[in-house]
């Protein structure tokens, strides 16, 4: 019998867009800001609404997923445990998570149940090195593996890693470790100057990063749902 479709479990990292305002003016916006800061970043981004507010205006959730819609983001579900703000998710056609659900974090393999059965189940490979710096407009991407750098990485330019990411240069572009979810994977940096740093779909952009954490090596990781810069 010829196959029709095939239905296969994966994991994609998800970018939680938390709102602290019903304002949908104020909201919009706030995002669009964001999005200027990045324009490239945030094409194609899966996004989940976690609202922080305690009620929302019936046409708020309807408005935002077309506003993010136009701005080529993928709003995907809503997290709350507000029972209106659920219904509202429902008509604008947004998928409902738990309160408790992990959105980042992607199952680890392990060796004391089993044994993997192939090299595409063991996890990590070995690390790919890049021995050069990243040219801008360059993008290097590491699959199953850590990527290390052996120059920088220039503006412009993006390295992702499904693994950590290690750069014995300045960091002046994009950097994304975990890129598959994984929240244990770790930013290394010689110097650190960059348009964005993210983690398992946790990202603070140039901005955001405070002066101190631009200066000597640096150790960026995942901790709390938060980037935790830390100077080695």
């Amino acid at each position: 019998m010829k196959k029709i479709i095939d239905l296969k479990g994966s994991i994609l990292s998800l970018t939680v867009l938390k709102i602290y305002s019903a304002d949908i003016k104020e909201t919009k916006t706030a995002i669009d800001e964001k999005i200027q800061q990045a324009p490239d970043f945030f094409v194609g981004i899966p996004v989940v609404l976690e609202p922080e507010v305690e009620t929302l205006d019936p046409t708020f959730l309807a408005l935002l997923v077309e506003f993010l819609n136009q701005k080529q983001m993928l709003p995907i579900g809503i997290r709350t445990k507000d029972e209106a703000i659920k219904e509202q998710a429902n008509y604008a056609g947004l998928a409902v998570f738990s309160e408790d659900s992990n959105l980042k974090k992607r199952p680890k393999n392990s060796t004391a149940e089993s044994k993997p059965k192939n090299e595409e189940d063991a996890g990590l490979k070995t690390a790919m090195v890049i021995q050069n710096s990243v040219r801008s407009g360059q993008q290097v991407y590491a699959k199953d593996r850590d990527l290390i750098v052996m120059g920088s990485v220039n503006p412009g330019a993006e390295v992702m890693a499904d693994g950590s990411v290690h750069v014995y240069g300045t960091v002046r572009g994009k950097v994304f470790a975990g890129s598959q979810g994984e929240t244990t994977a770790q930013i290394f940096a010689q110097k650190l100057d960059p348009e964005l740093v993210c983690i398992a779909g946790l990202y603070q952009l140039a901005e955001d990063i405070a002066e101190a954490h631009k200066k000597g090596f640096m150790q960026v990781a995942l901790l709390n749902d938060q980037l935790q810069f830390k100077a080695l």
